[in-house]
């Protein structure tokens, strides 16, 4: 009888014992994943790149939700940093027209140096096209305009994407950045974009120091926040409904 109850015990113990290893266990995920979440967030919300802008062979943004891309984009193309801008993620119902309008550009710009991408739907058809874009120009150096709280994940999928070329990342801080936990709105945003960077880490193929990957320099500059106005219109007319990174 003592047996019994001896053994019965001792399976309790081992039993609460493994109990407590799962709870430690769960509790420093969750504690890793928050902790993470909080830098991320940091991160984004404290861009301060002090640096000009080097010039490019090309300039690339990708539309998304988030404002203040395009303009910036289209500021750096009318500085002459590059040569040729891709917009890549256009929405179809959008026409050229519409584009050259919300850009506020000349024709004679739109027509000799502004190419479209109606073909990518998400961020990783971004990298595809981008790479397809660059390799047929000959492009060794790109600047990668995007808003900064999608600029980590982009980095990690225009490296997949691209071969050996030379990168700028150009983030762009919306006037909608700021204090995200007063905010539901940004909040979820940002939950959601650090969900996706966590997908894409994982995904991420192990190249080492491999010559025949991208080096991206983070030496772009910080755009001046945009007016709420500006920003609803970029997100509106040009930012395609599946590609909002």
């Amino acid at each position: 009888m003592r047996k019994a109850k001896s053994g019965r015990k001792g399976q309790t113990s081992i039993r609460w014992g493994w109990s407590k290893f799962f709870a430690f266990f769960v509790l420093l995920c969750f504690s890793a994943l928050v902790g993470g979440f909080l830098k991320f967030a940091a991160i984004v919300d404290n861009v301060n790149l002090e640096t000009s802008v080097p010039q490019a062979d090309g300039i690339v943004v990708w539309t998304g939700r988030g404002g203040g891309r395009l303009s910036a984009a289209t500021k750096l193309l009318e500085e002459k940093r590059g040569e040729r801008l891709l917009i890549s993620g256009v929405n179809a119902q959008n026409s050229r027209q519409d584009i050259a309008n919300l850009l506020g550009i000349s024709e004679a710009l739109d027509a000799c140096c502004v190419d479209l991408d109606y073909a990518a739907e998400n961020t990783i058809g971004n990298a595809r096209e981008t790479k397809i874009w660059a390799e047929a120009l000959g492009y060794e150096h790109i600047i990668l305009v995007t808003s900064s709280y999608h600029m980590p994940r982009a980095k990690i999928e225009i490296r997949n994407a691209l071969g050996p070329i030379r990168i700028t990342p150009y983030p762009v801080k919306s006037s909608e950045n700021g204090r995200w936990w007063n905010d539901r709105k940004q909040f979820d945003r940002y939950a959601q974009e650090y969900g996706k960077l966590l997908g894409s880490l994982v995904r991420e193929p192990r190249k080492g120091q491999s010559t025949h990957v991208p080096v991206i320099e983070d030496g772009g500059a910080l755009v001046p926040q945009e007016s709420p106005t500006a920003n609803s219109a970029e997100q509106s007319d040009a930012a395609s409904e599946e590609n909002k990174p």
